[in-house]
């Protein structure tokens, strides 16, 4: 009767868990199972309401706020709802060393609370905190030899050319399976209407929309948000979700092994390096390489972030201090500057500043005659031909001019990152440089795997168009078309990826530098991918004439400045009622 009595008194709790990476979700059932056998056999009942559960989350101390069912233990712990804690083993409740240590010491401040697992371990009995301890440490090394083995079947699916994790939008997971219905590996597929969605979210920010007005867009239509709804109404899209979107590289047909920004973030928070692994998947190509690194730009302004009602806003540079010129208040006589410049010798009295003002008139009708001047039938001439010979050049050729520069870039990240390990403070500039032409390797290399395959193909239709048209004839007129403000600003950026204020040599005399990137410029106007990166600069001079110089009233002149000799070339003198 008394041992019937104390059975009753004792109050059993249960905790279980399984993690995504090794278990079944039965594993749930089989762990309380095994904990209520034991129960039976000490003569002890467990109540319903006292058995917790997680599933699918680990146990690592990144995931212990996602664990409701260990919260809920630990509230009924707080207010001594129990007397025995049954696990199945000791690494179901943690598996962080920092963790499990934190629970010895608290079973040992408070003998309270008696554990007892399906393993052997009893902290009734004596040596129960060495015990547990080696099989902390037995649990943290199976940790790590569970990473290196799932990295490692990871890394050899996708060598196999398989797929790992779940696909992002735009794509449906199939799995693969042999004779005898074992899963062999899984595939990404298309999806024919999320794809039509993709492609339509990089042309609206091809076009210079923001980012939200992107996720505004998604969410007028009703288009349910990439990832799982933490909220039942299935959540909406943010400016977050949308630029996490236009990141993902497998929309331009590349998966990147450690390439996404959380576990870039995560190795560094612990000083790992990472070395990133790239796998061509041309199958699952949504959007062209140049769309997908016009969306990704990495100098975020205002020209390619869709704000602002001018076009103009965002795209001009200072020739002294390197920062984006901004508009003034006045929208009647608008002029560009910098406010940089103007803040410093104003507050820090610093000399040699910057500080002129450009109007916005003589600015459209200079990038309107750099046009001009750079389209010229000659220039169009040798565009043609470099089109014709893309079309008609060999495999192998293709292959070693991609294989030359992928060496030239290899050597460059190699000296930079040289110069990186002997300087005593990490150097922004140099941090920035690295990446970039880390990154710019990896993309060569990826596309030097591919020739070799045989996989990449000159996009012949997209010559033909190229060579069909006639840039010059239709971008005269850039400036009189109705396009909304963020659109002709997205144009623009892509036909002058940099337009650099130099300075004033008096009041009516600017001089720029402007570069025009030609391929992108064809490519614009015959509505299809880039196939020749090339860019031409030139210095050009804008000058103002007021109305009281000239018997034709006030007007701009645009002249080209020749580098080596420094001669004005008249481009054109276009008669503009506008004042400086």
């Amino acid at each position: 009767m008394n041992e019937t009595l104390t059975a009753l008194l004792v109050r059993i709790a249960i905790y279980a868990r399984y993690s995504c990476d090794q278990q079944r979700e039965t594993s749930i059932e089989d762990q309380i199972r095994r904990c209520k056998e034991i129960a039976e056999y000490l003569g002890l009942q467990v109540s319903e309401w006292l058995v917790f559960s997680d599933s699918a989350l680990s146990g690592q101390a990144h995931a212990l706020e996602k664990r409701e069912g260990l919260q809920k233990l630990e509230r009924a712990w707080g207010s001594n709802a129990f007397d025995i804690l049954m696990l199945d083993a000791f690494e179901r409740l943690a598996r962080d060393g920092m963790e499990q240590e934190k629970l010895i010491q608290r079973l040992k401040a408070s003998r309270r609370v008696r554990l007892i697992t399906s393993d052997g371990i009893d902290t009734s009995r004596e040596g129960w905190e060495l015990l547990l301890r080696m099989k902390g440490a037995i649990s943290q090394a199976e940790i790590s030899n569970l990473q290196h083995r799932v990295g490692r079947g990871m890394v050899g699916q996708l060598e196999r050319g398989y797929m790992i994790a779940t696909p992002p939008f735009g794509y449906d997971l199939k799995r693969e399976y042999d004779a005898q219905d074992n899963r062999i590996g899984t595939h990404w597929v298309v999806n024919p209407d999320e794809a039509d969605l993709v492609r339509q979210i990089f042309q609206r920010r091809k076009d210079g929309q923001s980012m939200p007005q992107i996720a505004i867009w998604l969410n007028e239509l009703g288009i349910p948000c990439t990832r799982k709804a933490r909220k039942a109404d299935g959540g909406f899209w943010r400016q977050s979700r949308v630029r996490i979107l236009l990141a993902n590289p497998i929309y331009k047909g590349m998966f990147i092994w450690h390439g996404s920004t959380t576990f870039k973030t995560r190795a560094a928070e612990r000083g790992e390096a990472i070395k990133e692994r790239h796998y061509a998947r041309p199958e699952l190509r949504l959007v062209s390489d140049e769309t997908w690194d016009l969306c990704n730009a990495r100098k975020q302004t205002r020209s390619n972030h869709g704000g602002g009602k001018n076009a103009l806003a965002g795209l001009l540079t200072c020739g002294c201090c390197g920062g984006t010129l901004v508009l003034t208040v006045n929208s009647s006589a608008q002029s560009v500057y910098c406010a940089n410049c103007t803040t410093a010798k104003a507050c820090a009295r610093k000399e040699g500043r910057l500080t002129v003002t450009v109007a916005t008139v003589g600015v459209k009708k200079l990038l309107s005659e750099a046009l001009r001047f750079f389209l010229t039938p000659e220039f169009v001439r040798v565009f043609r031909q470099a089109l014709h010979d893309k079309l008609t050049a060999s495999p192998r050729h293709e292959y070693e001019a991609c294989e030359k520069e992928f060496k030239r870039l290899h050597r460059s990240q190699a000296r930079l990152g040289h110069m990186l390990a002997n300087v005593d403070s990490d150097d922004p500039i140099l941090v920035d440089r690295y990446e970039e032409t880390r990154r710019l390797a990896n993309e060569e290399e990826a596309k030097l795997a591919l020739l070799a395959n045989g996989k990449v193909e000159v996009d012949q239709q997209a010559v033909a168009a190229q060579l069909r048209i006639d840039p010059a004839a239709i971008l005269g007129s850039l400036f009189d078309t109705q396009l909304p403000p963020e659109q002709l600003r997205a144009m623009l950026r892509r036909l002058f990826p940099s337009i650099v204020l130099e300075g004033k040599d008096g009041r009516y005399r600017s001089f720029f530098r402007v570069r025009f990137a030609a391929g992108a410029a064809v490519a614009l106007v015959s509505e299809t991918a880039c196939q020749i990166d090339e860019s031409l600069e030139c210095r050009f001079m804008l000058r103002y004439v007021p109305d009281n110089r000239s018997c034709l009233g006030p007007r701009w002149e645009v002249k080209a400045l020749d580098r080596e000799r420094g001669d004005a070339i008249p481009v054109t003198e276009a008669v503009v009622d506008a004042s400086p």
